[in-house]
This record gives structure tokens, sequence and C-alpha cells, in this order.
């Protein structure tokens, strides 16, 4: 069975060389959901005004001190501001986030530089983008005398924070958008500051003002445009939250009326003590087909971001030949693939489970259906091709060693995908798309460094392209493969600074790195949601990670799940 391997390792240990399986799923410890709280509590900061005769560089000092604390609209911050300033200052345009302790060293007399290590920026909509390494944060800060005490003149743009500051004055939520097929939900990840609206409210106003600019061109929504709560807000009372939409919501579909509850309770569930949602349109109720009101906040699975309709078996390969990894022993899979006819490495499933892609010696690109006496066909003969992807559609994914992404269709039918935004002189070397489709993890080189970047897929008039990518880690100077764990995970094979080989966990909600350490000699990594992380290692082992120390599996290598 899939579980005995885990349940049974210290039984197993002397004879896992001859006979050993891997788990498709069990206990996998992650942290706390996004945005959920379970004491509620928020540790919040008291600022301090500014004190007589204090100097320029105190002053800043104080300011930035105290623009940690939202309370009144930062009204304690703009006290160490001008009048004209303070009148002026817009905190909410944009939050710069800093690490360590900034330099603050005048200016002459009457101005004071203040220099910081940028890892971040939070945008208006509460988006978070991480900076590129070694970005800094420099500001020239004109200060001016006022009734016997300075003041600042010219405060930087938005909000300068630390990273704890931050961590204190925001909680980071999913809001939950459509894929363009209108079948999964797909997260648009959001910080909130804690001294706004309640939750409940914040993201309901959130979800019905749209994605943000980022992932709006490959998400949609069920939302009529111009849609607003006709109270304009969410209030909770005994687990029940009640959103009141304003009438025209009663002109949509039943399809539509279910696509925006799925939208609704997804985003809600987060909200901690939230249990059910109380649909109104208007002051009325409104119906929804299948759905009882209030509907409990655990509903509507079949939107579910992290659904594996083809199930969670992996596969991987030993002496050329695709093996179903959750046998015992493992076997090779039905068809030519199982055959190793041609050998094969580098595999990827569909989603649905039923067919594989992968590479010959030469890297060229081959792939059928797991069925018995169904063929591999060459589909792509170029050598040199990345590993293959396919996420949520059955076109394979693959970079060629001229760096230029392609789709290949189950006959062969090739298209080249346009990546627009990567900057000069960067080479694209693999991909891995989501399971929803609609985004792509890039594994990029640029110079001496080797990293990863998250772009979406948009899709006009048939042709799909790859657009704005950006950064999701700034530590990791090598990365040699990448895998989504889940809706809003990826894990990476790679290197932080002068370290050693390891597997990380990357959380897009949150944009945080956590090193899970690997097996020695670790090469490929396969990821999936509820399931265990795998990592081959070049002596031909396979390895799982749940939430403990790596433990070592079958023989074979590159390990694969549904969706890879």
């Amino acid at each position: 069975m899939i579980g005995r391997w885990s349940v049974a390792w210290v039984a197993l240990l002397p004879v896992l060389a001859a006979c050993a399986t891997i788990p498709t799923s069990g206990p996998i410890q992650q942290g706390i959901e996004v945005g959920v709280d379970t004491t509620d509590q928020v540790i919040r900061v008291i600022a301090r005004p500014p004190q007589p005769d204090m100097t320029p560089a105190e002053v800043v000092s104080g300011f930035l001190q105290a623009s940690a604390s939202f309370e009144d609209d930062h009204a304690i911050a703009r006290e160490y501001l001008t009048p004209q300033a303070a009148a002026t200052w817009d905190p909410a345009a944009r939050v710069s986030v800093y690490d360590g302790v900034p330099t603050i060293v005048p200016d002459g007399v009457s101005a004071v530089d203040m220099t910081a290590t940028r890892v971040g920026s939070i945008d208006a909509d509460g988006r978070y983008e991480v900076a590129p390494p070694a970005s800094l944060i420099a500001d020239s800060i004109d200060m001016t005398f006022i009734d016997g005490n300075w003041r600042i003149a010219t405060p930087p743009p938005g909000l300068l924070l630390s990273r704890s500051d931050v961590e204190r004055a925001f909680r980071a939520f999913e809001v939950y958008f459509l894929d363009p097929t209108f079948t999964s939900l797909v997260p648009d990840p959001r910080y909130f500051p804690v001294d706004g609206p309640t939750p409940a409210t914040a993201l309901t106003r959130a979800l019905l003002e749209g994605p943000t600019e980022w992932i709006a061109p490959a998400v949609r929504t069920a939302f009529p445009d111009g849609t607003s709560l006709a109270v304009d807000a969410v209030p909770v009372v005994d687990g029940v939250a009640r959103v009141d939409l304003d009438p025209q919501v009663r002109l949509v579909d039943e399809q539509t009326r279910q696509a925006l509850s799925a939208q609704l309770t997804w985003t809600l569930r987060q909200v901690p003590g939230v249990r059910f949602l109380d649909l109104n349109a208007g002051g009325q109720v409104l119906d929804v087909l299948g759905a009882v009101n209030p509907q409990p906040v655990d509903s509507w699975s079949a939107y579910d971001p992290n659904a594996m309709p083809g199930g969670t078996t992996p596969l991987g390969v030993l002496s050329g030949r695709v093996i179903d990894l959750a046998r015992t022993p493992p076997l090779p899979v039905p068809g030519s693939a199982g055959l190793g006819s041609p050998p094969l490495d580098g595999i990827a499933i569909t989603l649905a489970g039923d067919s594989v892609a992968g590479l010959d010696t030469e890297a060229r690109l081959w792939r059928g259906p797991i069925q018995p006496g169904a063929r591999l066909i060459e589909v792509l003969d170029e050598p040199g091709q990345s590993r293959p992807s396919f996420g949520r559609g059955e076109d394979a994914w693959v970079v060629g060693p001229d760096g230029i992404l392609r789709r290949v269709d189950p006959q062969g039918t090739t298209n080249v995908v346009q990546v627009d935004g990567l900057r000069p002189k960067t080479q694209l070397e693999s991909v891995s798309v989501s399971r929803d489709g609609t985004r792509i993890a890039l594994t990029v080189r640029r110079g001496p460094r080797t990293f990863v970047m998250l772009a979406v897929i948009t899709v006009r008039e048939g042709t799909a392209r790859v657009e704005s990518p950006v950064r999701v880690d700034n530590r990791l100077t090598t990365v040699s493969d990448v895998a989504w764990a889940d809706d809003d995970r990826l894990v990476a094979l790679g290197v932080e600074g002068a370290g050693t080989v390891a597997v990380y966990e990357i959380d897009l909600s949150r944009w945080q790195l956590r090193s899970l350490g690997a097996p020695p000699g670790a090469v490929r990594i396969a990821a999936a949601p509820g399931t265990p992380i795998l990592a081959a290692t070049a002596d031909q082992r396979i390895w799982e990670y749940t939430s403990g120390p790596w433990r070592p599996g079958p023989r074979g290598s590159s390990p694969a799940y549904p969706g890879s």
C-alpha cells in the first residue's frame, strides 16, 4: 500500500535497498494557514512622539520607529514632519521593507542621509515584491528648524518599515480569483494592515475590487464589474460572516453564482472564527444552486486550487524505464514508457495522470499514454531540451538550449511562447507550470547566479505568452530544480550564499524562504499538494521528506507527480 513505507520505516530499514516504496499521502506538517491566528492577538507598536532638542538624525530615527504604528493614520509619525510635509505625506502609497538597522548620518546642518538594505516592497494593493540581492534604500532627507526643533521637510515616499515591523503591522491573506476556464481558484496573496478594517471586511472589499495588477491578465472573477457591498462592512456574528452585495448580482446566472460563492468562501475561510457565509444581495438572501444559506466556508471543493483529479501517484525512472513509485516494489508502468523504449529521464506527468513525457539520452522530447500497448512518440527532435512541465493542460512546456520556451501538444505541434519582461543577458533555463495553469516558475541565469522568478501565463486569441516575471527570493545564489508543492508554495533545489545544496520551501503568500535540508547529492525534486517532497540523488536513490529528516526510499531517479 502507498502509506506503508513511512509507517514501517524502522522495520524495513534492513531491506530498503531491495524493496521500498514512496507514500503519496500522509501527515505533511505545514505552517499555520495563511492569515489564521488561533489566538487572534496582535502586537501593536507604541509610537513615541518627538522630544525637545532632538538632533536631525534623532528625528529621522524617531520618525522611522513611529512609522510602524498605523493608529490614526500614522498620527505620531506625522508629528516628526513639517506641517506641509505632514499634510502631503502618503504612507499608503507603498511600503519599502528593509533588513537590519538603517544607517542615519548627518549631511551638513540641515539634511540627513539614510541608507538601509532593501528586501522588498508592498504596493498600495498589498502585493509584496521581492527586491533583487544587494538592493539599497538611499534617501537624502531635508530638515527644517521650526519653533526651536528640527522637523522633516522631505520624508521618504510611502512607509519605510523593517521586516519585523511588517510582521507586526500586517497580516498575510489570499484573495481568490478564478482561472480563465472558471474551474479552479487561484490565490492572489496580499498584505493587510492590522489596524485597518476587520479581516472579513478588508478581504471582501479586496475581492470585489479585483485582482492585483500583476496577476490580473491571467485570472477572472465571477463578480460583475462594479459590484460593491450594499452595506460597506462584513460583520461576523457567532461564526457567520454576513456579506450583502448590491442588487445587480441577482442578474447573474447559476454558474456564476456558484463561482462567486466559491471565491467568497475560500477567501473568508482564512479569517479566524468564520465558519459560515451568509450571502445576500440588496438585503435579501442570494439563492445559489446546490448550496444552503448560510454556506459552510469549507464548501465548493470542486474549485479547490490543489485538487489532483488524476491522483497523487508519483512516478520515477530506473534504468531508463518509467516506474510506479507507489508500488512495493516499484514496478514499470504499462506501455513502452515502462519498457524503456526509448530510455527516458527528466519525466513529467499530466495532471490527469494518464500520460508521461520525458527526455531521451540526447534530451529530445518523447511522450505517450500510460496504458498497455501504448507507444512513446518523439514530439520534439531538437536535442538539449529542459525537463518538461505540464501544469494543468495537455501541452508539454520545454526550454531549448537556445533559451526559447516552447509548448508541444500531444501530436508534436510546437509553438514558441514569448517571454516578456526578462532583463537583458538573462537566460531562461527551465520552467515549471502551476497546476492551475495561470502561473509559471522560471529558472533563469544571469551572470554567475541562477534563481527562480514567477510569471503569469496569458492566452489571447489562442496564443500563450509569459509576462511580468518577478523574483521569489533574494537569498539563493544557485537553483537547479523547482517544483510546485501547492497553489502558493514552491520547492527549489539550490544553494544559499556559500552553503551546500538544500531543498528550500518558498512561501508565495508570505514570500518567505525555509531550508528543509537535503539528502547528500540531491539533483532532482518533485512535490504535490498533501504529499511528501521527493528528491533524487546522483547515486540513483529517491528520498522523501514530510516533517522530519529526509528518509531513503527505492532506487530510481527523476521523480514526478501528476501536473508536474
